[in-house]
């Protein structure tokens, strides 16, 4: 597989698209996670409720089961410190729903900052890299015998602008009912040129 182009601008553009859309990549990925730890220390905050609740919840219920033992009155003093620990226990709930929604709320922002980029990349990039690829490599292909530098001359008559086949070949129809083999190798070799690929091996 052929990656860059044999003309030397085409193939300096071409790194120079690599390089960035790598760097692109790498820079989304760094900023998601930055944002991601930034956003998830947020949770801190819910574990601390949680803790707390969970702290009060014990001491209160501590406090109730001592004050039960309390004769006669043990129970009706008991009771609200039971009420109050299921307030508490609701308390270190709601920090533990505060930090699991803190932490998706990190991972979807995170994920969304590095997926879009690096799809965006992919469209912009990637897929025109793996077209030039795969052209330039079934051209090179081609190239390697007669048959298929015959067919190569016949996509730049068809494919090329008509000022350059004309500047190559001045005239390329009589060339091909003459199946004159220098027209005709000159013509591919317009065609390679314009796919990136280097001269043809005979």
């Amino acid at each position: 597989m052929q990656l860059y182009s044999s003309r030397p601008i085409r193939a300096f553009w071409q790194v120079v698209g690599d390089l960035v859309a790598i760097g692109t990549i790498v820079a989304a990925i760094w900023i998601s996670q930055q944002v991601r730890d930034a956003i998830a220390s947020l949770g801190a905050f819910g574990t601390q409720i949680e803790d707390a609740g969970a702290g009060f919840s014990t001491t209160l219920t501590d406090a109730g089961q001592a004050l039960a033992q309390v004769p006669l009155v043990g129970e009706g003093i008991a009771q609200p410190f039971v009420d109050a620990s299921g307030s508490a226990d609701d308390l270190a709930a709601a920090g533990t729903a505060l930090r699991g929604t803190v932490d998706a709320l990190a991972t979807t922002v995170s994920t969304a900052l590095w997926l879009l980029p690096v799809l965006f990349v992919v469209l912009l990039w990637l897929v025109p890299r793996l077209r030039f690829a795969t052209r330039a490599g079934a051209t090179k292909r081609l190239a390697l015998t007669r048959e298929g530098r015959e067919l190569l001359a016949l996509r730049a008559l068809v494919g090329q602008p008509a000022a350059r086949v004309l500047a190559t070949v001045p005239d390329p129809i009589a060339a091909f009912r003459s199946a004159d083999a220098a027209s005709l190798d000159a013509l591919a070799a317009l065609e390679l040129r314009a796919s990136g690929v280097a001269g043809a091996t005979s």
